[in-house]
């Protein structure tokens, strides 16, 4: 259980209060089509969730606030989408805003 706090990234390449860069992936195709900023404040491991393939899988997750440049579509209004300023996002999807750009990335 995520308890906000510096205890949640002892073992993450990323730091309480850390702000990182978001690869924003396309949920069913994959691919990036966008990159925002957002500031970690907690931490989860081993989280399951049935991805859209309908598989259930496990990731990491880190819940990031003062989120920019995010914004999903709204749930009651079609072809409207709406800022979000908080959410979970994978581990995986995160890099560092300073230093290697591929920091994260693995080429397996």
């Amino acid at each position: 259980m995520a308890t906000y706090s510096e205890a949640d990234f002892e073992t993450s390449r990323f730091d309480y209060g850390e702000r990182v860069r978001i690869l924003l992936r396309h949920p069913k195709h994959g691919g990036v089509f966008g990159i925002a900023e957002g500031t970690c404040t907690a931490r989860e491991e081993d989280v399951e969730f049935e991805a859209p393939d309908g598989t259930m899988r496990r990731k990491t997750l880190v819940w990031l606030k003062d989120i920019e440049g995010y914004e999903k579509p709204h749930d009651n209004i079609p072809d409207e989408t709406k800022e979000v300023k908080e959410a979970w996002f994978a581990e995986e999807a995160l890099r560092k805003l300073e230093g290697d750009m591929l920091d994260g990335v693995s080429f397996n």
